[in-house]
This record gives C-alpha cells, sequence and structure tokens, in this order.
C-alpha cells in the first residue's frame, strides 16, 4: 500500500540567536544550508590505488530569504551595524533550523553575516537575501 505524507513550512522552525524567525519570503529556498566545499577529495596513484581526504570541519553557508518587514530581517540589520562597526569586537552567534516532520535540519553557535542584501524597491516587494557562514554546522540526523 502506497504511503503518502505532507509538508508544511510552517512546521520548519528556525531560530537566529535565540529568536525565531520570522517573514520568510515565499518560495523552495527560504532556508537554505549549503556545504561551503566538497566533503573531501579523491587522490588516484599511478598504480591506480586511489586515496580518499576528508575535510575535518563543516562549513556551510546559510542563506536566510526574508521580507522587507520580517522581524528577523531586523535583527539582522543590527547585528550587520554592530558587525561592521569600528573598534567592536566580531562575534558569532547561533542558527538553528528544525524540521519537526522529518527531523532534518541543524546547528552552529557560530554563525556571523557574510553578505547582507541588497535593498531593491519598486512596484512589488523584493527580497532581502542574507547570507550567514559557519565553520562548523552540524546536521540533524533524522532517525
Amino acid at each position: 500500500m502506497a504511503k503518502a505524507t505532507g509538508y508544511s513550512f510552517k512546521n520548519v522552525a528556525v531560530v537566529v540567536d535565540g529568536q525565531a524567525a520570522t517573514g520568510f519570503w515565499d518560495g523552495d529556498d527560504a532556508f537554505v544550508a549549503a556545504p561551503v566545499d566538497d566533503i573531501g577529495s579523491l587522490v588516484t596513484g599511478a598504480n591506480g590505488d586511489g586515496i580518499f581526504s576528508q575535510r575535518a570541519g563543516t562549513p556551510h553557508t546559510l542563506t536566510l530569504r526574508l521580507m522587507h518587514t520580517s522581524p528577523t530581517h531586523k535583527l539582522l540589520m543590527q547585528k550587520w551595524a554592530r558587525q561592521r562597526a569600528p573598534g567592536i569586537r566580531v562575534t558569532p552567534f547561533p542558527v538553528s533550523k528544525m524540521d519537526v516532520d522529518s527531523g532534518e535540519g541543524g546547528a552552529t553557535a557560530h554563525a556571523f553575516i557574510q553578505a547582507a542584501p541588497t535593498d531593491g524597491s519598486g512596484v512589488n516587494a523584493t527580497v532581502r537575501e542574507w547570507v550567514l557562514v559557519t565553520p562548523d554546522w552540524e546536521p540533524y540526523i533524522p532517525i
């Protein structure tokens, strides 16, 4: 017998610096965690033997696509201003994501803002795309 399941972004929880993230933009990529590098690389010797070198770190970019009215956009604007202020020590902040239906997600205690969004205005509202970076994204492994 076939099995049917469902999905809703309402069942995805993203937390930025202890605050529930809200005001995500529409689309299939409202939150994306992407590895910065390949997991490793393969070297093949002259005789055909190979060795796979696996990277020790888990660096990722975390992309949040938000509406300009989003409280999370405002929070990130404030964090970006502090991160860019002269004489202020750049400090990381935690980010986590959990899909309660599938158990997929991940977390880091060490996110930084890599890229702030462009500020587009016109006939229609436009997305505010924040790119965060972390050296140690730890994925949740669904059971």
